[in-house]
């Protein structure tokens, strides 16, 4: 392979990068649905047993759905795990979870009696939802930077 070879096979890498770029994009209402799968996994660990099934059981269909929707719009299935600049979101996804859950847990006696905790439930659903939309421009930004 000579050089010029190596160079358009590189340049045809990039343009497929910066066109998967632009192609990838999600609805507000995606985003919104992850910030409520967020909200709902705060809401399972903190109810009784018997209501953790059915909760757990809606958080299992929104997943099928989303991943069923993407695949329908994009051809495949984007995860929220990627190499690169997306790391630090997914980490503060994480914090945000925990940070959560410590209030709930430990300092409400009554966690779904408490309007403390439905604040708190409705402040992971904003925070995700905004963390989303977050990742998916750092994603779209490394795809047409060519970092992967």
């Amino acid at each position: 392979m000579d050089r010029n070879e190596a160079q358009s096979a590189l340049d045809a890498v990039k343009n497929t990068d910066r066109s998967m770029a632009d192609r990838m994009t999600w609805p507000l209402w995606r985003h919104a649905i992850f910030g409520m799968m967020m909200a709902l996994v705060l809401l399972a660990v903190v109810s009784p047993l018997a209501a953790q099934l059915p909760i757990l059981g809606l958080l299992l269909l929104l997943v099928y759905l989303v991943v069923r929707d993407d695949k329908k719009r994009h051809g495949m299935f984007v995860s929220g795990y990627q190499k690169g600049r997306t790391g630090w979101v997914l980490a503060a996804q994480f914090a945000l979870l925990l940070a959560a859950l410590v209030p709930s847990l430990v300092w409400l006696d009554d966690p779904l009696g408490s309007p403390l905790f439905w604040a708190i439930a409705a402040f992971v659903l904003i925070g995700s939802t905004a963390l989303s939309l977050l990742w998916e421009n750092i994603y779209q930004a490394d795809l047409k930077a060519g970092r992967r």
